[in-house]
């Protein structure tokens, strides 16, 4: 049995692991040693702090160009002050205040740009660890649920149509969380509870032996919108349903991993 890292109370931990865990903020957190250390956290901080290096080193050098140009005075001749650094250095005046200007504005576009490249590439990098850390979590949720691996992508998808799935950081933490009329809750906590309302129910798991109704049966053992092991869909029976029950039916299409037209 997996350990879970975060939990509201021991009363499920097993004695002999019950002192693994300490008590932060009213949850129980799971003491881990060297996951500092696990490759995909070091790559990954690795990375990070090389990209805000990179970033502090471009705005330093951004704002200390400016601070030069932007910090001369308002009677300030560019020509002038050239013409007098040539001479002393025996050399002939070249640059002009139209050449100075250009300059400037090829520092400010570089930096500017190279600013705006690496903003980007940060905004892609962090989407895609926020999709893989959401999807990673609903699909543990979902398998914890008990949800049947055949109906499985379906109630993935519904779930992530409700669009209150968010990644937060808390004490340098990662974890998801669904944003709820009262307020937001654990991914966890939330797919448990759905899986046991009239929505989440018909993508659980069968039940076997004494319970193989499923507590109230509310299961679809004849999904005609079922394709799964090689399975033929039922057009004629899915247009029955359609006309009859077109509520069932959008359930039945969504737990088969089909998303409703109608």
């Amino acid at each position: 049995m997996a350990l879970k890292t975060i939990i509201d109370n021991l009363d499920d931990v097993p004695e002999v692991l019950k002192a693994e865990y300490t008590e932060i903020d009213g949850k129980y957190v799971l003491d881990l040693e060297g996951i500092d250390g696990h490759p995909s956290v070091v790559n990954l901080k690795t990375a990070h702090e090389r990209q805000k290096q990179a970033n502090r080193t471009m705005q330093s050098e951004l704002t200390a160009a400016r601070a030069r140009l932007e910090g001369l005075p308002d009677d300030f001749d560019a020509d002038a002050f050239e013409a007098l650094q040539q001479q002393a250095e025996g050399k002939p005046p070249q640059k002009t205040e139209e050449q100075v200007a250009q300059v400037r504005q090829q520092l400010e576009k570089k930096h500017s740009a190279e600013l705006t490249k690496k903003d980007q590439r940060i905004a892609v990098l962090e989407g895609a660890v926020t999709k893989a850390t959401i999807e990673d979590g609903i699909s543990k949720a979902l398998d914890e649920a008990g949800v049947d691996p055949a109906f499985k992508p379906g109630a993935m998808a519904l779930l992530r149509s409700k669009g209150a799935v968010k990644l937060v950081e808390e004490d340098g933490q990662f974890k998801a969380q669904v944003e709820t009329d009262m307020g937001p809750m654990p991914l966890a906590n939330y797919v448990k509870d759905w899986s046991g309302s009239d929505e989440g129910k018909i993508y659980v798991k069968k039940a076997t032996g004494g319970d193989a109704l499923g507590g109230q049966g509310n299961r679809f053992t004849d999904n005609p919108w079922d394709s799964s092991n090689g399975k033929k869909p039922n057009l004629t029976k899915q247009q029955q349903i359609i006309q009859e029950n077109p509520a069932k039916a959008r359930q039945m299409a969504q737990a088969a991993g089909i998303t409703p037209t109608w």
